[in-house]
């Protein structure tokens, strides 16, 4: 694969719709709307300089082993061993996760009922999607990871500018307000709230566990940890903007099962906030069909080196 399908796959594991979706409620009970103001500029700021230590070990040492290798070559047998169970169990969670989540909203959709047995069913078959697609090779995956950056980015722009051109706006002031859905202090909530982003930041290793089946690894695996990072944080923090901007009622969207959903429908009406809604759900897919090629990259590594 070619350097934008490199970077395109560790920015569609970072997958800014789906950590939004998924994420925004526990940001904003947790810390208002001040939490969506700052708090995600504040970890993509703390999160660069990791991807920049991340790039630049990917550049000296282009394995699909990654981290666990570049801990073996730093911190000796024992730490890379540790981090390769780490790294793996990780992995696996996030895996799950993604596709889990995937799996409840699109068993809603289809007017399934809610019971854990329907979502498991749609669970199995979203898993089994994405494992047949990464069985048949890298061509189709990279083909499908540049097509998802594309999905990305365009639901973004869709959002922001259905948002800026169709729903009723507070004014700038309201990114400041401080709120918290619990007695503890708002510092404490301002805290707990950024690991909204911080869950969000993560998978951006991809782009080196696929090394060694990228066209000049040295330089575009590098470049692919680095700017999925950088183009994430850029566009994230627009979306949340947005999206908070257009809330109505702080406490209601806040009390709501999915905020994030519930001021997309209230805001933009329910066939536009739905239509945007699908848009995301598509880009949650394509998160987990990433997530699932850097998880089989990383196994194979593993078993390759003895693990």
């Amino acid at each position: 694969m070619g350097g934008f399908a490199n970077f395109a796959l560790s920015f569609s594991i970072i997958s800014i719709l789906t950590g939004a979706i998924t994420l925004y409620g526990y940001g904003l009970k947790m810390g208002g709307p001040l939490e969506m103001a700052l708090g995600w500029p504040l970890v993509s700021l703390l999160t660069l300089p990791v991807a920049a230590s991340l790039a630049q070990l990917a550049s000296s040492y282009p394995t699909a082993g990654a981290l666990y290798h570049w801990a073996s070559i730093l911190g000796g047998r024992g730490a890379g061993f540790f981090t390769a169970w780490l790294n793996c169990i990780g992995q696996f969670a996030i895996t799950a996760g993604i596709d889990y989540g995937l799996a409840e909203f699109l068993a809603a959709m289809l007017g399934m009922p809610p019971d854990r047995s329907h979502v498991l069913r749609v669970y199995v078959v979203i898993l089994l999607s994405h494992a047949i697609l990464n069985h048949l090779g890298v061509r189709l995956v990279g083909k499908l990871n540049q097509l998802s950056a594309w999905v990305h980015i365009v639901g973004v722009l869709a959002i922001v500018l259905g948002i800026g051109f169709f729903a009723p706006l507070r004014s700038p002031d309201f990114l400041f307000t401080r709120f918290t859905d619990g007695p503890r202090p708002y510092v404490a909530g301002f805290l707990l709230g950024l690991l909204q982003a911080a869950w969000t930041f993560t998978g951006y290793d991809a782009s080196a566990h696929l090394c060694e089946e990228t066209h000049d690894p040295t330089r575009n695996a590098p470049w692919g940890i680095f700017l999925s990072v950088v183009v994430s944080a850029i566009f994230g923090w627009a979306l949340l903007v947005a999206v908070t901007l257009a809330i109505a009622d702080l406490p209601a969207a806040a009390a709501a099962d999915n905020p994030f959903l519930y001021v997309l429908r209230t805001s933009l009406g329910p066939r536009l906030g739905g239509g945007l809604v699908g848009l995301a759900m598509l880009a949650m897919w394509f998160c987990g069909l990433s997530s699932v090629t850097s998880n089989s990259r990383m196994l194979f590594a593993f078993a390759r080196d003895g693990g």
